[in-house]
């Protein structure tokens, strides 16, 4: 394995800190380095110690026909960096041919979970960068969804299993119900009735093995989340600031931020606040931490999502109507444009993705499995 004399606990530990892309190159250095990069064990090892990068995923009208493109772009920022020097989008992801283009659901430890809404159409999961696809089967209610938002694709380090929900209204649209599926298992469970509808609409909005998200419901607890682990739903205690009354779901939105369940209040016209949960589940624990003044373009406030708090305190936030990154610095209460992306499209998402290692061969081992091969460089480095 190259150095003879050099142990293979050491080979593993640098190897697990290069980029993926680059051990995809190195697999063809020799068998044993192919053997150490193909093992489980380290693509789990690998994906611990990775940082997540931006994907950014156009959605378009159903019946579309337009290629579908992502766009990954590399989140380990230089604040020091000139801030008129833009940084290119690191990779192009062509999602697979189907025949409707997919959306992206979201994506969970590399792996993408891809549907198109309102259409028949499987749920798949997919790697873009090993280029492999699992296709679900269909779901026993038949009932149709009507929108992305409601699908949800996400891990239980409890029980080490990946699983899909979709959440639907029932007959006459009065009470909502949930289906789940088990990769591995084959087949689609009934949850039963839930509170609320799965809004899968964050950037980031996973922690320990349960997804976040804000209800469309008016209750005093407005913060849901489903334990993929125990497969059950639960409300998380909002901050007493809110009080009685509930804001509407479109003014805020939950994000992760330092391994902390966060809030972001959009609600008040001229400013954004990032409520911070230090301890989870504790309703004492929240803080206001940051205030972000927001900016007017031809009268028209921007709101910022935050992507993510930097070691020295700035945070990245992510602005949906100039497709920009910025970076804003509390102290100074400073924002400025880090990245130039330049999307043709006005629709789209931001997600969080960990391009990494995991095989669908083994985390879904007995499902409709394809090898593809989807990916290309743009001609930029990362």
């Amino acid at each position: 394995m190259g150095n003879p004399e050099l142990p293979i606990h050491l080979v593993i530990e640098i190897l697990s800190r290069l980029p993926v892309k680059t051990l995809l190159d190195f697999r063809r250095v020799c068998k044993g380095w192919l053997s150490v990069i193909s093992d489980p064990y380290f693509a789990n090892l690998h994906l611990y110690k990775s940082q997540p990068s931006l994907l950014l995923a156009p959605f378009k009208p159903v019946g579309s026909r337009e290629s579908w493109k992502l766009n990954l772009v590399d989140l380990d920022v230089n604040p020091s960096s000139p801030s008129n020097d833009p940084v290119e989008l690191v990779t192009t992801i062509n999602l697979p041919k189907g025949p409707l283009p997919y959306n992206v659901v979201n994506s969970c430890n590399g792996l993408l979970c891809l549907f198109a809404p309102c259409t028949d159409s499987p749920i798949s999961i997919y790697n873009p960068l090993l280029g492999e696809l699992v296709t679900l089967p269909g779901c026993p209610s038949g009932c149709p969804i009507l929108s992305f938002f409601d699908v949800a694709f996400g891990y239980s380090p409890m029980t080490d299993q990946y699983k899909v929900v979709r959440s639907f209204y029932g007959k006459g649209r009065l009470t909502c119900e949930t289906e789940i599926y088990t990769l591995g298992e084959g087949s689609w469970r009934s949850m039963g009735k839930i509170p609320c509808m799965v809004r899968n609409t964050s950037f980031n909005a996973f922690l320990d093995g349960s997804l976040h998200w804000i209800s469309d419901a008016f209750s005093v607890d407005f913060i849901y989340c489903l334990d993929f682990g125990s497969e059950q739903f639960r409300s998380v205690p909002v901050p007493s600031k809110f009080g009685l009354a509930k804001k509407e779901c479109w003014d805020m939105n939950v994000v992760v931020l330092r391994d902390c369940l966060s809030i972001c209040d959009l609600s008040e016209p001229g400013h954004s606040e990032v409520w911070v949960m230090k301890d989870y589940g504790v309703k004492e624990s929240w803080s206001k931490d940051f205030v972000i003044d927001t900016m007017m373009i031809d009268g028209t406030c921007l709101y910022y999502e935050p992507i993510m708090v930097l070691e020295d305190g700035q945070i990245l936030l992510f602005e949906d109507e100039t497709y920009s990154i910025l970076l804003y610095e509390p102290g100074s209460n400073c924002l400025r444009n880090v990245r130039t992306l330049g999307f043709s499209t006005r629709y789209f998402l931001g997600r969080a993705h960990v391009p990494s290692l995991l095989s669908l061969r083994n985390v879904a081992e007995g499902e409709n499995f394809k090898k593809l091969n989807c990916l290309k460089e743009n001609g930029s480095s990362s």
